[in-house]
């Protein structure tokens, strides 16, 4: 278990899900806005 802790693909996994979560956090719209589709337009015409 030491070595997988200690071993470089174990580091830079971890510090790009770091990096990717950052990242993720940072460009999120502080104001995102969440359009509903009208019923009309979800339902299907037969």
């Amino acid at each position: 278990m030491r070595k997988l802790v200690t071993s470089h693909f174990f580091l830079r996994f971890v510090g790009g899900f770091a990096i990717g979560a950052v990242g993720v956090v940072t460009l999120q719209p502080a104001h995102a806005q969440h359009h509903v589709a009208p019923a009309a337009v979800t339902q299907s015409v037969r």
